[in-house]
């Protein structure tokens, strides 16, 4: 494969990652919630994919870091912002309160990209608070019952994913949780089993993504035994 190709294929995968975003965002004006959630969950998975390319591809760029981290502003920050405004109103939150707590999400989406990209990689396996993808990924599909939600719980659902993604609670990276030991992969079917079998399928989705945001806490809280866990199984 010609090297001039390899080295734009992962910024594909990021400017396709932007574009669910923007079309998400312009769906959203007719009503297009569903679609709009779905979207932003394919730019999710594209923004896992265009990090992935970049290495394998060695194609690892400055100029694609700073392509991913803008992408990220509009498909994780702007994209949910937008999606969790008409949500808040819909469920009957004040028109004040909706904007005041869909502004703090993507302040705090902001800031969580900035720190990202102003401290240095280390070597650990663990993320300084949680990442924007996994905040907005948590809040969006929470939106999936959007017709039980009752308005108080989704403005505190918001504003705790926005401290979430700003606070110093301890997240691991992906590649290390996908190197678990087999028996926290057995737990994990279980749990997404009974999310299944008592909430439907909607639960799935959203309950992966609520044991990722308690994980943050208790490793913060337990640090030996989930630290020892997650670093030895990186290595």
């Amino acid at each position: 494969m010609p090297r001039q190709l390899t080295r734009v294929i992962p910024s594909i995968a990021t400017l396709t990652s932007l574009a669910c975003g923007v079309v998400a965002i312009m769906v959203l004006p007719d009503g297009n919630f569903l679609l709009a959630a779905l979207l932003i969950m394919i730019g999710s998975v594209l923004d896992v994919l265009d990090g992935q390319l970049a290495v394998r591809l060695n194609a690892v760029s400055d100029i694609g870091k700073e392509l991913d981290s803008l992408a990220d502003v509009i498909t994780f920050g702007v994209a949910p912002t937008m999606l969790i405004y008409h949500l808040l109103l819909i469920v009957g939150v004040d028109r004040p309160v909706a904007i005041l707590s869909s502004l703090a999400f993507v302040m705090a989406g902001a800031l969580r990209l900035a720190r990202f990209n102003t401290i240095p990689s280390d070597r650990n396996a663990f993320f300084t608070g949680m990442p924007i993808p996994m905040g907005s990924a948590l809040l969006i599909t929470a939106s999936f019952w959007q017709h039980w939600v009752i308005n108080i719980w989704w403005t505190m659902a918001v504003i705790t994913v926005s401290y979430l993604m700003v606070s110093n609670f301890p997240y691991p990276k992906s590649k290390h949780v996908l190197a678990l030991p087999t028996k926290v992969w057995v737990a994990l079917a279980g749990f997404v089993l009974l999310c299944w079998l008592l909430a439907g399928w909607q639960a799935v989705p959203f309950g992966i993504f609520l044991l990722y945001a308690f994980v943050g806490p208790v490793i913060w809280f337990y640090r030996s035994p989930w630290r020892n866990l997650i670093e030895k199984a990186s290595k």
